[in-house]
């Protein structure tokens, strides 16, 4: 979609040009969401003015937007480029945002906010939403998921101190300080996702979400991160003992922590919504999938891990393999790359609502049989989550010769000692039709 709108809104003859957007929302106790779902760009011939401080432009464009704004819920964006770069909405955007959006509230008949932006040359892009009595209020921030990861503030925290000396000389101040502002969730909290939370606080990242309903247990202790043994005696919540290490270390990181399973829980569900990224640390292929539809619905972009061990059945291991896919929304997904055949998904949906039934399909051949667990060494599960960790570090600061459209998939053999990148494939056309659509109440009827 950006790459899309660039072309559209600098076709190369230095006059502004204009699009429009239907959004998807979200909104929780302290920011609105919008969520591009679908572009429709306004021809450059239909534009009556174009120069290079001004468009004017059909508004009977606004129609059909609007009926589907007010059928679905969807917020009307209207974004505009600014050839000359200058970084700042114009007195003629104020009078232009003011008599559009005034017509567009009267319309919907809302007290729901509408956004209006700007594109300068770079692809960089300023936003500012504006409510029903026409107030004008700055967004702050503006992301981007694709290959390459942007995200755009209108102010943002800076992080300058002796702690992140060391990150900074390896990533610059500029990734340091967007560090600092991003919200990550880590779903898992065991095998992976202890040595994936300890790689993002240690990197400086401002807020986390941690989910995982499970207690520390002694089978544990082998492969999570700052767990003791007096820890599973007790039966601490895994989520909780990860807390106290991180406020232990001292990078002031705001952690918030959901000891639930997603599927009992929507107030997770819309927690993650708001996190800028998603690590997924989690072997249940229900809850994997559950995570990349929320990617898809609210344009988050989704890091997976995976780690498998086949035994030998005599104590030893066949082979090793780990993977790291990097999904972007209305990309491919999990599903169509073949992580996972609708059919285990089935058989993993009827484990976790009822395993009795399961059971009973298992045992006359009716449903697939799938591990649940699995073993677990500690020196491949930080393998592959430090693959993931570095991936994303290279989608926001791309330090690595190959580009990024070329490792959607990160591949390990471990036995082999061989590692191989793939590029996307296909998009998934079953989640296409949900990029960006937000909060809808069926997002779990819908798995």
């Amino acid at each position: 979609m950006h790459t899309d709108l660039k072309r559209h809104l600098f076709p190369g003859d230095g006059r502004e040009a204009i699009a429009l957007a239907l959004c998807g929302r979200h909104k929780n106790d302290k920011n609105d969401y919008f969520l591009v779902h679908d572009i429709c760009f306004i021809p450059h011939e239909q534009c009556s003015i174009r120069e290079s401080y001004r468009v004017t432009w059909p508004t009977e464009a606004l129609e059909p937007l609007i009926d589907n704004a007010i059928k679905n819920g969807f917020a009307i964006l209207k974004i505009h480029s600014h050839p000359t770069g200058y970084n700042s909405f114009s007195d003629t955007d104020d009078a232009s945002d003011k008599a559009v959006f005034e017509y567009i509230h009267a319309c919907i008949n809302n007290d729901l906010p509408q956004v209006s932006a700007v594109m300068l040359p770079d692809g960089k892009i300023f936003a500012r939403a504006i409510t029903s009595t026409l107030e004008f209020i700055p967004v702050q921030m503006v992301s981007v998921a694709g290959d390459n990861l942007h995200f755009w503030f209108h102010e943002r925290l800076t992080s300058n101190d002796e702690m992140t000396k060391r990150i900074r000389q390896a990533f610059g101040e500029g990734t340091v300080d967007l560090l600092k502002n991003l919200k990550i969730a880590i779903v898992g909290c065991s095998g992976t996702g202890s040595p994936t939370i300890e790689a993002l606080i240690r990197n400086g990242v401002g807020k986390v979400v941690l989910v995982d309903p499970d207690k520390v247990e002694k089978k544990n202790l082998n492969r999570i991160l700052n767990t003791t043994l007096s820890d599973a005696i007790e039966g601490r919540l895994k989520v909780e003992v990860l807390k106290e290490a991180i406020e232990q270390i001292g990078f002031n990181t705001e952690v918030i922590v959901y000891p639930v399973n997603l599927f009992d829980s929507k107030e997770a569900i819309r927690e993650i919504a708001s996190c800028d990224i998603i690590f997924g640390c989690t072997d249940s292929i229900d809850s994997r999938h559950l995570l990349n539809h929320i990617s898809t619905f609210y344009l988050i972009p989704y890091f997976d891990m995976g780690v498998k061990l086949l035994s030998d059945g005599q104590g030893g291991i066949d082979q090793i393999t780990g993977a790291v896919h990097y999904i972007q929304p209305g990309g491919s997904s999990l599903l169509s790359r073949g992580v996972y055949t609708l059919e285990k998904l089935r058989a993993a949906n009827l484990i976790r609502t009822d395993p009795a039934e399961y059971a009973r399909q298992r045992k006359f051949g009716y449903i697939v049989d799938i591990e649940v667990e699995s073993p677990a060494v500690i020196s491949i599960n930080m393998h592959v989550s430090s693959i993931a960790v570095n991936d994303f570090l290279a989608r926001i600061h791309p330090y690595r010769f190959m580009n990024n459209s070329k490792c959607a998939c990160t591949l390990m053999d471990f036995s082999d000692w061989n590692m191989q990148t793939l590029e996307d494939g296909e998009p998934d056309k079953y989640l296409k039709k949900y990029v960006g659509r937000g909060y809808m109440p069926r997002l779990l009827n819908l798995l």
